[in-house]
């Protein structure tokens, strides 16, 4: 019987996904992960909608945790915040005759009583900054209680009130509301 992909393929790469016009769920291995196609504060509404239902349809499914997740790109910093951001050390790399060819800053803080990793990359001009706000649950009961607490949109208020206060940078939506 003929193979539709070729040997090379790896099945286990392959993750199933729900796609609406609003939001797409995947899922990877252990996590199930919900992304909103187009940024508009109203899917973030539909994914916590949707997460909790889950919640409520697989009430004994194993749970550790949940992220929330937020990605910002700027695409022209200036030197000024690029100093800003980077660590006093990186002076000393050019007395080893080091070259930096590659920057990533990540830092783990608590944030009204939240754990946030956040991480910031630069490559040029370009910086990216990832946010993921990260909750400790025993089960999909504290999910529900914990979500219903702060709300996803509620936390990226948060993400972009962080970027406006320590990096001086607003989101161009935000601008727009």
């Amino acid at each position: 019987m003929p193979t539709p992909f070729s040997l090379d393929f790896n099945t286990q790469f392959i993750s199933p996904r729900i796609s609406s016009k609003e939001v797409r769920i995947l899922l990877q291995e252990n996590r199930l992960s919900f992304n909103p196609v187009e940024n508009k504060n109203e899917h973030y509404d539909q994914i916590q909608e949707l997460a909790m239902q889950l919640a409520d349809y697989l009430p004994h499914t194993p749970v550790t945790g949940y992220g929330v997740n937020f990605l910002f790109t700027e695409d022209s910093i200036s030197e000024e915040l690029v100093n800003h951001i980077r660590p006093g050390d990186l002076d000393e790399f050019k007395k080893l005759n080091a070259s930096l060819t590659g920057e990533q800053y990540t830092r783990r803080l608590r944030v009204n009583g939240q754990t946030l990793n956040f991480t910031i990359k630069l490559d040029g001009k370009r910086a990216i900054f990832d946010f993921n706000f990260h909750f400790k649950i025993d089960d999909l009961v504290a999910f529900k209680a914990k979500i219903s607490e702060i709300s996803i949109l509620e936390l990226k208020h948060e993400a972009v009130q962080f970027m406006s206060e320590i990096y001086h940078l607003e989101l161009e939506e935000a601008l727009n509301e």
